[in-house]
């Protein structure tokens, strides 16, 4: 049961503070899973770089790192 870790965020909301697994962590860990699976996928070694989140001089593995989204999901161009 995720009780302890939801009681933790809840707690987080009022204190401000950062919750044990905060986004960032969350993120680092399932990236991991993804760059495994793009890795399965093409059948090949990739090289990471962890500062540009991208594959170097990959661009077929790179454009495995999105999907085309949904209307109404789309996200926020910067």
């Amino acid at each position: 049961i995720a009780r302890p870790h939801i009681q933790n965020w809840l707690d987080c909301i009022k204190s401000r503070e950062l919750p044990n697994a905060d986004v960032e962590i969350g993120h680092r860990s399932i990236a991991v899973c993804h760059l495994l699976n793009i890795t399965r996928e093409l059948g090949r070694k990739l090289h990471w770089d962890p500062e540009t989140e991208q594959f170097v001089g990959d661009d077929e593995a790179n454009k495995l790192l999105n999907r085309p989204r949904r209307e109404g999901f789309e996200l926020p161009t910067v």
